[in-house]
């Protein structure tokens, strides 16, 4: 057991982990857990001081964008590989395909670059063989503010170059807040 500080990726590089401890034989089953609880009053003034946070409404991937809202949330899940998953009668609820994990280093925490969301989706999309222009709906980062949506919307848009159908994009923030590593 060990934690992962990802800042907003925690999660998802916890879950890259495993799937990769899975995918290697390493491990043959992985609990994943995440949660995020906002306690400490200093982390708010932080980010308010940083301009992370919303004046009014949270805004995701809209003109008016202008910061987040915090919120609290907590996940869980059990991974195994497919085939172990099947053998042992258990309910299967999703697939991973792929996961792509990168880090610039450049831009900061609230400043994310185009050619690293797109390394990192790259690298998703190539383990999955799945090609984004294929994509039907993308569950985004979107934290609603005005350097982190746009660039997140051009990667996107960079990586279905030629694409012939629009693609719906959302964030689960909009409605629950920011649960950052959670």
């Amino acid at each position: 057991a060990y934690s992962v500080d990802a800042a907003c990726a925690s999660s998802l590089v916890a879950l890259a982990d495993a799937a990769s401890l899975l995918a290697s034989g390493q491990i043959d089953a992985a609990v994943v857990a995440a949660v995020d609880l906002s306690l400490d009053p200093f982390e708010l003034v932080g980010f308010s001081r940083n301009g992370a946070l919303a004046a009014d409404e949270m805004r995701v991937f809209d003109a008016r964008a202008n910061g987040f809202w915090p919120g609290e949330g907590g996940a869980c899940t059990v991974l195994m590989r497919a085939q172990d998953a099947a053998r042992h009668g258990f309910a299967v609820q999703a697939n991973i395909c792929g996961w792509g994990l990168s880090s610039d280093g450049a831009g900061g925490l609230t400043r994310p670059s185009i050619q690293g969301q797109l390394t990192a989706c790259c690298r998703a999309y190539q383990m999955a063989e799945i090609d984004p222009k294929d994509l039907a709906f993308v569950e985004a980062h979107g934290t609603g503010t005005a350097v982190g949506d746009p660039i997140e919307v051009r990667a996107l848009a960079a990586l279905r170059e030629g694409a012939n159908a629009s693609l719906p994009i959302g964030s689960i923030k909009a409605n629950i807040g920011h649960t950052k590593a959670a």
